[in-house]
């Protein structure tokens, strides 16, 4: 599966935080000012290979994710998200996995209880020039399970078959990578993934501009009953995807699951290609209970306008993990 052939080069900042203040990726050790809307409603977030990333960043004077003060989608501060392919700089054990080369540098979003039942997150993403996204397909978000055998919810990426593009897994439920059923037991040999993939293409590569801010609004609610999840989606404005269904994995798939809920993570997530460095800019990250929580306004968007609109229906891809089919939607 694609999604696993994918690499996580989600880049962190200098400030690397103790297990009893995982604060890593927040205002105060950021030197974002407080009224900055760049990160805004989030509270504990947690790094994957810390020492990796700091010792990489020392010997090659670097830094992987920094704050800038331009370009900025609104307020004085963006994050920066650069990955190298010049050497690995993050564990061994992710930098070789499936017997290819592999970055992984993992900026998780740890709330207690992470996000269960609905939630609104904005993320603006802006690629300065040489962002070669049709060679190097590349993923800048994800709500990923709280279950670390489980595979991400959704997945926000840029393709060169579908452009930018949402996959979503949780619709039908898991099975073996191979298309299996089991009992769901916890093992290190474990592979999962989602019984059906639903593709959702938001802009064709060929429409796809470097040196352009673009706003994503999700509106979701996390739930593993089809009759009350529910997933929407708009960009720079307009509703792309207003869909129903399952939205989390099932309470009980596995023996003594933990941590049945979503966890958001964003930045760059890719393959490692020798001799390439991707690179890219976010900014106004937010998170809320609600659309009017999020103060769209300085965004130059307003909640009655977005929740009143009718989606356009754009195309989906679904693929059949069991079967092995495709069809369009």
């Amino acid at each position: 599966m694609k999604v696993f052939s994918i690499t996580f080069i989600l880049l962190l900042i200098i400030n690397f935080a103790t297990p009893s203040d995982a604060r890593d990726l927040y205002k105060k050790n950021l030197n974002i000012k407080k009224n900055d809307s760049t990160l805004q409603g989030w509270k504990t977030w947690r790094v994957t290979g810390k020492k990796q990333l700091k010792k990489y960043e020392i010997k090659k004077k670097i830094k992987l994710f920094s704050v800038v003060d331009n370009p900025t989608r609104l307020g004085n501060t963006a994050f920066f998200i650069q990955a190298p392919g010049d050497e690995c700089f993050q564990r061994e054990e992710d930098c070789n996995r499936n017997e290819d080369s592999y970055k992984r540098v993992e900026a998780k979003q740890v709330d207690d209880g992470g996000i269960l039942g609905e939630v609104w997150v904005t993320y603006s993403f802006y690629a300065p020039e040489g962002s070669q996204w049709q060679k190097y397909d590349p993923h800048i978000l994800q709500f990923h399970s709280g279950v670390d055998e489980f595979p991400p919810l959704f997945l926000l990426g840029i393709s060169s078959k579908y452009g930018l593009k949402l996959r979503v897994e949780p619709l039908k439920g898991l099975v073996n990578c191979d298309g299996t059923i089991d009992e769901r037991q916890v093992n290190e040999d474990a592979n999962y993934c989602g019984r059906e993939i639903n593709t959702y293409s938001l802009i064709p590569i060929s429409q796809l501009k470097n040196h352009e801010w673009y706003d994503l609004l999700f509106n979701i609610k996390f739930d593993s009953d089809p009759n009350i999840g529910f997933f929407k989606v708009w960009l720079n404005g307009n509703l792309l995807i207003d869909e129903k269904g399952q939205t989390l994995w099932e309470e009980k798939p596995i023996e003594e699951i933990e941590f049945n809920h979503a966890n958001f993570n964003f930045g760059i997530y890719a393959q490692f290609i020798k001799n390439n460095s991707q690179s890219i800019y976010a900014d106004e990250i937010r998170k809320a209970g609600s659309c009017e929580e999020l103060k769209l306004n300085d965004l130059g968007y307003k909640c009655d306008d977005l929740i009143n609109q009718n989606g356009v229906m754009i195309p989906k891809e679904i693929e059949d993990i069991v079967t092995g089919e495709f069809k369009f939607n």
